[in-house]
């Protein structure tokens, strides 16, 4: 491959825990400064409580040169994290500290064990920590060249100690006899080590390498569930459109034909309708525009987002569409022995939003309070204009809310357990907390709103609209009603 071919440095594939490895490297640091608190204890043990006799001073100068270079790895290491490397070479750089630290802690165990005692000090065993972590933070070839390092540096101090090369330092009060010098007790240990260093490299790496691949083949799983996941998803997202164009076509079409022929019917057409027969007739339209309302209620719920909503944000003037939401409910109100109220200034000024989902957002708010209030019962809609926003307010005169139904009362499909029946899907007031929510509005509930009575006030703000300026009114198009139920705690959303 010549150079042309090879893939540029950032673009190598990393494995996972290399990636890992600058965060590990000062774990290691940490790990060192308990090295040096542990050494100084040994030390301290073995000279003041045990009585063993060896040369101290060359054992602390060895700890102090060992915080020496400890600092230096810790500074290295944060300064090649605040590195602009790519990835590549963050990884590169994080395994050049990483075999500099091993090296200095073999050459530093090597200095440790020959002033404490060469092959009497059992502490030898020590290396094989080092292999541990080195099988952790290397790949496996490093690993074992770290094991050979080790081996080497043991294998050289011993020798030396027993040819003469090197001064032995015998622990006195420890061992009786100076094992440095005896032959076969020396080969005996230099073979126990060297095969048991090596075995423990073997199957640490072993080991690591076997972790990883199955935390690879974990996260492939994992990422092939997830793109199985989001093929249903987009599976379902294709059937909800589906649904929506059914609900819109098949479901909503035939009612609104019966609707129609009902109120022909009602209005004279088709020849004279009896009292007893109208009031059937508009009981029976009163159902039917509930069960289009209900239809109505879940393509809102599926059809409200954000951007939607922001991209139909106009100036609007809440009269026009107070009175329309006010004729919308009036039949239900009506039927439900229901009185309707309303507060509604002529000065308004337009707030900044959606004329079909503020108006929604009116009808949802005051077929609640109609639902949940009993015959003779009033229902008022107050706006007022707030220095900021213009404030809604649907009060009503029903039995209130318990309180323990409040924090949840404008979620989803909420609904409250009562012992009579009230028609609807628990959406009404989800949808209109999402309305305000996507015009920038507040919503919460206070019930009982006065302390003398029963009953709910929900209450939302709109923003006003940046323009001054006298608007003509818009269009008021025919709106269907909203059927929900609930109230809410007093939530800010």
């Amino acid at each position: 491959m010549n150079v042309s071919e090879r893939a540029p440095e950032n673009l190598v594939e990393v494995p996972p825990e290399e990636v890992e490895l600058p965060r590990r490297l000062r774990q290691y640091v940490q790990l060192r400064w308990l090295a040096v608190v542990a050494i100084v204890a040994i030390v301290v043990l073995t000279r003041g409580v045990l009585g063993i006799v060896y040369p101290v001073g060359p054992v602390l100068l060895t700890v102090a040169i060992l915080l020496a270079y400890n600092l230096m790895f810790l500074w290295w290491a944060g300064r090649a994290s605040r590195m602009d490397l790519p990835t590549h070479g963050r990884v590169r750089q994080a395994r050049i500290i990483a075999d500099a630290q091993i090296v200095a802690d073999l050459l530093t165990l090597t200095i440790l064990i020959h002033f404490t005692g060469g092959v009497e000090n059992p502490f030898f065993l020590y290396y094989f920590v080092h292999i541990g972590f080195g099988s952790i933070l290397l790949p496996a070839r490093d690993t074992y060249r770290a094991a050979g390092l080790a081996i080497g540096l043991f294998a050289a101090l011993v020798g030396f100690e027993y040819l003469g090369w090197l001064p032995h330092v015998h622990l006195e009060g420890f061992l009786p006899v100076e094992l440095a010098q005896q032959g076969k007790f020396v080969f005996a240990v230099l073979v126990a080590f060297a095969s048991t260093l090596s075995l423990v490299a073997f199957v640490a790496t072993r080991i690591v390498a076997e972790l990883r691949r199955r935390r690879e083949e974990q996260t492939q799983t994992r990422q092939q569930q997830l793109e199985r996941a989001q093929q249903e998803l987009g599976e379902f997202d294709r059937m909800r459109s589906f649904f929506l164009a059914l609900a819109s076509h098949d479901l909503k079409t035939p009612l609104a034909v019966v609707v129609n022929y009902i109120q022909t019917m009602l209005d004279g057409y088709v020849g004279e309708v009896a009292p007893k027969q109208r009031r059937w007739l508009e009981r029976s339209l009163v159902r039917l525009e509930e069960m289009i309302q209900l239809i109505n209620d879940f393509l809102d719920a599926t059809q409200l987002d954000e951007q939607r909503i922001a991209a139909e944000l106009e100036p609007t003037c809440l009269d026009g569409l107070a009175q329309a939401a006010l004729e919308t409910v009036a039949a239900r109100a009506s039927e439900r022995g229901v009185v309707l109220k309303s507060h509604i200034p002529s000065d308004l000024p337009p707030v900044q939003g959606s004329p079909k989902r503020v108006r929604r957002l009116l009808i949802n708010l005051l077929d609640n309070g109609i639902k949940f209030t009993p015959k003779g019962g009033e229902v008022t809609l107050t706006l007022v204009d707030d220095p900021d926003c213009v404030r809604v307010e649907v009060t009503d005169t029903g039995g209130g809310i318990p309180p323990h139904y409040l924090p949840h009362i404008f979620e989803d499909y909420f609904r409250i357990r009562r012992q009579e029946f009230v028609p609807g899907a628990g959406i009404g007031l989800s949808t209109a907390r999402r309305i305000v929510e996507a015009h920038g509005g507040q919503i919460w509930v206070q019930s009982p709103y006065r302390s003398d009575q029963t009953g709910s006030r929900f209450i939302c703000s709109l923003r006003k609209s940046p323009m001054s300026a006298d608007l003509s009114r818009p269009t008021v198009l025919p709106a269907p009603t909203s059927a929900d139920e609930n109230g809410s705690k007093q939530t800010t959303s």
